[in-house]
């Protein structure tokens, strides 16, 4: 069970006792206890009972009118577990809370006499307050009580008295300037009476011109910006927020929640974190499967090929957290340093008569950003040519300029931290941004340069391009969003199709069940695959149109008529249209090896999807390592509104990219830099870091709960068969057969001319015959061989359906 849950549960419970105190203590009747009665038969009066009457009657005995508090610290502690806002040390602040109950009910008995004492502040007040005052005095007495009433508050909660005094001194100096105003206008308006007001307000007047004309313009604007405070944001590790809840309790439930096969396998310790929701792994799966039957079979006819969701019973749980590594808790960034870089940076641009101030420093992970206040009349331009000489004088490998910052009337200068720290995935995946359900398929990119979560949604992108040189991070990048994706969508929510001309980076994916087929190393299967999923896409938005909705998210959460839930399926067959379809994500690592074998072949499929898929769930992540214009053309980019770029070789390549400079100033590492659709200039930040071993470890964890189920069009298709069997073969093709046996010619101009086809279904039909071995394949000029005759053409047609 997650910790939210469980502080919510608290809360509740909170709420609760303290509504129950405190209707107890407002109904409070002595008459309901025996002892204060001479008839102990009489019903009890207190509206919450016999326990209610005891339990006010021992509260009041104990603390007197203090016991009013009770019933609101209750309150209190329901409203902090609510928001989430949970104490760490709760047995420090119960026992502080104690003491300040003890201290109130002494200082309450020390106001009253002998006689009242004991029913005013209780058992504890009254002999309390017999002692010290015995010993102290009433003064002495009092001063006592408050000092412990103050320690225990500072004991049970986070106040501090610094802050409180500072924040009163400045309201007591705002009051007294407001009320030394307000003399000064009645004063003023005496002289005005007097006849005083216009010669004193004329040598007021004269005096400040001539103070301000004994001042250079130069000094006069370097004083205002001299008095500009500096705003310094430093950086600290997020911790994950397990981490502050480790307890026995917890863990035994992450274990019990995680299938023995996959715990024998993975030898996962006792010292497992909390894991997701274990609601969504103990009960029924998020979307629980289902299909409805088609209002007629032709209508379902064109839906043979679509993916949707069966009912395969598959109870899946999401890895635990504690598979990926916590943050490293030994990296120290000193705030020391920042102001001086701050005085640093103003110097050197003074040197060059550039005169700025230094308004607001943030440092994130890796990058410190500066953002610098010109003064009037400076051009921006002029701190742009100044970028070499601003590294050299922060000693940094390179620094990159915001000239300006968006929203902002600032220059922003990038410097590169002396201690950096790496962000790994776990500080991502265990947000609360990224938990909620707010993002369908949330990418965890990493932090920005004020530390903040880089988290984005791809239905929104909808596509997205990962471009940098080789080390730059960009392959870890590609590592992260998959593993991330694992800890969000189960196999039902996700399909993924992978190709990776290296053949290593994404292997390890092959038994995860999220996969529609193995991993494509093949740069001629990749090519068949990317039709394929053009084809499913194409399949699904007929589905789409015949239910009547527009989008994915429209077909999934469609109410169900109660004649069609009577209908429900176990299995899917040709006459059913699945409940619900799947995301799909298309991952390809190098598109640079694949422009090069088959551009004409890639770039159609891709422009394609890039174009129309996003309606219907599918999605294209690109990754290279080349982005030159030959590999990310132009048809390419203007689909692909998101892009992240690693640090590049060149500025013209950070232009192919992102459409500006930039790329080439990074650091490398996982320092990138992300467009954002809609923006107009990327976002600077840290890439999320995995190893290997924790990609490993998810894995293997979500292999051993089922194995993939392998989409048989998707092979048929690599193949080089078609990707829907008798559907894939034209209506045509027999006729077509018939023309080139009867010609003795295999071409597409023939079968256009004869059969008044287009280009492209000619074309098609000629390829078809080549799978089916009628014809054999193109030797450039010359025509194409005829394999069979007419007399044996039976069984490659055969063959061929």
């Amino acid at each position: 069970m997650r910790k939210e849950r469980i502080n919510e549960i608290w809360a509740v419970f909170f709420l609760l006792v303290g509504l129950y105190t405190l209707a107890s203590l407002a109904f409070f009747k002595s008459e309901d206890l025996p002892f204060y009665t001479s008839h102990p038969n009489i019903p009890v009066q207190n509206y919450t009972g016999i326990i209610g009457a005891y339990l006010s009657f021992g509260m009041l005995i104990t603390f007197g009118a203090s016991a009013y508090l009770i019933p609101v610290l209750f309150l209190l502690w329901s409203v902090c577990f609510f928001s989430q806002k949970v104490p760490e040390k709760k047995l420090f602040k119960i026992l502080g809370l104690g003491i300040a109950l003890a201290s109130t009910s002494t200082l309450v008995a020390i106001s009253f006499t002998d006689d009242a004492r004991f029913e005013r502040g209780g058992a504890i007040g009254y002999l309390a307050a017999t002692h010290l005052v015995k010993y102290f005095g009433v003064m002495g007495s009092c001063i006592l009580a408050l000092s412990c009433l103050l320690l225990s508050l500072l004991l049970a909660t986070d106040f501090l008295i610094y802050p409180l005094l500072k924040s009163l001194l400045k309201k007591i100096k705002g009051t007294g300037e407001l009320f030394s105003d307000v003399l000064e206008k009645i004063r003023c308006a005496f002289s005005v009476l007097a006849g005083f007001f216009i010669k004193d307000k004329i040598a007021v007047k004269t005096q400040k011109i001539s103070a301000f004309k004994s001042k250079s313009p130069e000094a006069v604007r370097a004083g205002a910006l001299r008095d500009l405070p500096i705003k310094v944001k430093q950086y600290r590790p997020d911790l994950p927020e397990n981490d502050k809840f480790q307890s026995e309790a917890l863990k035994k439930e992450v274990l019990d929640s995680i299938p023995k096969e996959a715990k024998e396998k993975l030898n996962v310790g006792v010292t497992l974190g909390v894991a997701r929701e274990s609601g969504r792994a103990q009960g029924p799966p998020l979307h629980q499967p289902e299909v409805i039957r088609a209002k007629a079979e032709e209508e379902s006819a064109h839906f043979e090929g679509v993916i949707g969701s069966a009912a395969t019973g598959l109870n899946y749980q999401f890895p635990p957290l504690d598979l990926l590594r916590r943050p490293d808790k030994s990296v120290s960034f000193k705030g020391d340093n920042l102001q001086e870089n701050s005085r640093i940076l103003e110097s050197t641009l003074a040197e060059f008569g550039i005169e700025v101030k230094v308004i607001e420093v943030e440092q994130g992970p890796v990058i410190t950003r500066y953002e610098l206040l010109p003064a009037p009349g400076v051009k921006v331009n002029s701190i742009a040519a100044l970028s070499d000489d601003i590294a050299l004088a922060m000693k940094a490998m390179s620094v990159r300029l915001i000239i300006p910052i968006p929203g902002k009337s600032a220059v922003g200068v990038e410097v590169p931290n002396s201690v950096s720290s790496a962000v790994n995935l776990r500080e991502l995946v265990d947000t609360s941004l990224f938990r909620s359900k707010k993002f369908a398929l949330p990418l965890a990119l990493g932090k920005d340069t004020s530390g903040k979560p880089l988290i984005a949604d791809l239905t929104s992108m909808p596509h997205i391009i990962i471009a940098g040189t080789t080390g730059s991070g960009k392959t870890v990048c590609v590592n992260s969003i998959i593993t991330g994706l694992l800890y969000n969508c189960s196999p039902e929510d996700l399909k993924l199709v992978m190709v990776d001309p290296k053949m290593v980076e994404l292997a390890v994916y092959n038994k995860i069940p999220h996969m529609l087929s193995p991993v494509v190393t093949d740069v001629k299967k990749a090519a068949h695959t990317l039709n394929w999923v053009v084809t499913e896409m194409e399949n699904r938005y007929k589905l789409l149109a015949t239910v009547g909705v527009r989008n994915i998210q429209a077909f999934n959460s469609r109410p169900l008529a109660p004649e069609d839930a009577a209908q429900i399926a176990n299995t899917v067959s040709e006459n059913v249209i699945p409940i619900k379809l799947p995301y799909i994500i298309v991952i390809i690592d190098e598109l640079a090896d694949l422009m090069m074998v088959a551009q004409d072949k890639v770039e159609g499929a891709i422009t394609r999807l890039a174009q129309l898929s996003r309606a219907v769930g599918i999605h294209l992540i690109l990754a290279t390592q080349r982005p030159s214009v030959d590999v990310i053309t132009g048809v390419i980019k203007a689909n692909f509104p998101a892009r992240i770029s690693f640090k590049v070789a060149a500025k013209v390549d950070s232009r192919t990219v992102l459409d500006t400079s930039g790329a080439d100033k990074l650091i490398g590492k996982g320092d990138m830099l992300f467009l954002q659709p809609g923006d107009s200039k990327p976002t600077r930040g840290q890439a999320a870091f995995v190893t290997d071993a924790e990609i490993n470890a998810v894995v293997k964890f979500v292999s051993e709960q089922a194995r993939p189920e392998y989409h048989p069009e998707i092979q048929s298709a690599q193949e080089g068969k078609g990707a829907g069997g008798v559907l894939e073969k034209d209506e045509l093709f027999d006729e077509a057969v018939a023309v080139v046996l009867e010609t003795g010619q295999a071409s597409t101009s023939n079968l256009q001319r004869r059969l008044r086809l287009g280009y492209t279904r000619a074309a098609r039909i000629i390829d078809q015959m080549e799978a089916a071995g009628i014809i054999g394949p193109q030797q450039g000029a010359k025509p194409r061989d005829i394999l069979i005759d007419r007399a044996s053409s039976e069984e490659p047609l055969a063959k061929a359906e």
